[in-house]
């Protein structure tokens, strides 16, 4: 279900990793403060959380699905996090639902907060309040991270951006796809990445910022 847009929407994923980048609380707000105005709504990743999580899938062979819900729920720790980090900053994050209308409800609480008072201070976004049971658009296996998530958000929200800050660089422009088969993000996101415009993908450890752009 896709929501109708009635701000300018960017969706920000910040990868799992950069919570072990020491310069990463002033380093956000820095790029943040650089961006055109809109309402931003960022998910965090699961970093090594996740991978301690791929390394015991990969020694025991456990259900995809059992795994996938595991991971999500570890993201709760990440958002948890984040709010640690950026006390200042709104947050949404109501109990997990099973509601296909769960992006209506976020735009319910953008319009209702002051969460779009300042186009440089984010809303930290809990993944389980926004991608449950009923997203089924997205497979539910090691395919689809909060790369895809983050894309599935800016769909449902319409958003007019797409961002992904990552700790690792980009050196070129390229497909969605290419990113899929190299790594650069997960399976899934090819098939669920913004068609209307390219995904940014930025590098948040370097000082200026380096940024790469994903072609639908």
């Amino acid at each position: 279900m896709t929501a109708h847009r009635t701000h300018n929407i960017r969706v920000i994923k910040l990868g799992g990793s950069l919570l072990l980048f020491p310069e990463l609380p002033s380093a956000l707000p820095a790029w943040l403060s650089r961006q055109t105005p809109a309402i931003n709504i960022l998910i965090v990743g699961g970093g090594e959380c996740v991978e301690a999580m791929r390394e015991l899938d990969a020694l025991w062979k456990l259900d995809p699905t059992s795994m996938h819900w595991r991971c999500v729920e570890l993201l709760d720790a990440t958002w948890q996090i984040a709010r640690e980090l950026w006390p200042d900053w709104p947050s949404f994050g109501p109990e997990i639902t099973r509601d296909q209308a769960a992006c209506h409800h976020l735009l319910d609480f953008i319009k209702s907060s002051s969460c779009h008072s300042d186009p440089h201070t984010p809303l930290l976004v809990r993944v389980r309040s926004v991608y449950g049971n009923s997203c089924q658009q997205l497979p539910f296996d090691w395919r689809t991270t909060t790369d895809s998530i983050a894309a599935y958000l800016a769909h449902s929200l319409n958003a007019n951006e797409l961002v992904l800050l990552k700790s690792t660089p980009h050196a070129f422009d390229c497909s969605a796809e290419h990113a899929a088969q190299v790594g650069w993000v997960d399976q899934a996101f090819p098939a669920y990445a913004p068609k209307n415009y390219p995904t940014r993908v930025v590098h948040l450890t370097s000082n200026d910022f380096p940024e790469s752009t994903l072609l639908p």
